[in-house]
């Protein structure tokens, strides 16, 4: 694994030199970014508790030495496996006992776009309890929400009533102005770290970072072209393992185009995220809603490569 980190690595040099040509605008400047993460105890693995416990443990050892301090959005429905709801309850106890907050994102992660108002705020409530125990524990409160798929509901009256209800719970929607197709690549090295494939894993560890760097450009111009200066920007990434493996390389190509990492609370101190979002049954960057609410028609964010998106590298 320290041979395909090193690899890793020198990729992410190697990306920062070849995109220096198309990023050489705004990097004088001090940018500044908040890590949050979605699906704790963790995405798409919730059978597995050896694979969970040794991802988190690597995620949170990186994060704490990159000077990392993120927001973990949990579905509860993942800690009610029997004989270990309590080790994956000590998995969130670990995020807090790092520094990091937690946030509820609904027991579920239901689908909104299918799901009755009554329904979704049912689940919304369900997902709250351990998480908000924990927080409180340690003289915290759960703040935040983040909304399953990015999808803050299918008709404006839904999304009406539930940031209404939100609200009257205390929470602070969790938006994301940096989203991607992360989860496609999480599949892949998955498969390839199943098989023990080194090889692949290191050429889908390659792309997944070169991918995240067109990402990033992507949505700082985004920003700059349509609020006039760049966001304090948020991440959406999962816990899974090709972030366990890949997020310190992930960090070194962020600190090489001079973000500062923040945390969500400062991030949302921006005054961007007062703006008015349209209603979207697509799960939307917020900086794509705020120009959509202003008429304008959203840029698409880059693809991933067309062999990610397929169950087998045809290579």
């Amino acid at each position: 694994m320290i041979i395909l980190l090193s690899a890793i690595i020198e990729k992410s040099a190697i990306y920062s030199v070849i995109f220096a040509l198309f990023c050489l605008t705004g990097l004088g400047q001090q940018r500044s970014i908040a890590f949050t993460f979605d699906d704790l105890p963790i995405s798409g693995r919730a059978d597995s508790i050896a694979v969970a416990i040794d991802v988190n443990k690597q995620l949170l050892e990186k994060l704490k030495f990159a000077g990392i301090t993120a927001t973990g959005f949990v579905n509860e429905g993942k800690l009610f496996f029997p004989g270990e709801i309590d080790r994956r309850t000590a998995i969130l106890e670990s995020w807090l006992v790092d520094g990091h907050d937690l946030g509820n994102h609904t027991f579920s992660h239901i689908a909104i776009n299918s799901a009755p108002f009554e329904t979704y705020k049912e689940d919304l409530i369900r997902g709250e309890t351990i998480t908000r125990m924990l927080l409180e524990k340690r003289g915290r409160k759960l703040r935040y929400f983040r909304h399953t798929q990015l999808r803050t509901g299918p008709t404006d009256d839904y999304r009406r009533r539930l940031t209404d209800f939100l609200q009257s719970r205390s929470y602070t929607v969790a938006p994301v102005t940096i989203d991607s197709n992360e989860y496609l690549f999480a599949a892949r090295y998955r498969e390839a770290k199943a098989a023990n494939d080194v090889p692949r894993m290191r050429r889908i560890a390659g792309a997944y970072l070169e991918y995240m760097q067109k990402i990033v450009v992507h949505f700082e111009k985004l920003s700059a072209g349509f609020l006039g200066y760049e966001v304090k920007q948020i991440l959406l990434l999962h816990v899974n393992e090709l972030n366990a493996d890949c997020i310190d390389a992930l960090a070194s190509m962020l600190r090489d185009r001079k973000y500062e990492f923040i945390t969500l609370e400062q991030a949302l101190t921006d005054k961007a995220y007062s703006l008015p979002e349209v209603t979207s049954r697509r799960g939307l960057s917020w900086i794509h809603r705020w120009m959509l609410a202003k008429g304008l028609e959203m840029k698409e964010e880059p693809a991933e490569p067309a062999w990610i998106r397929v169950a087998q590298d045809p290579s």
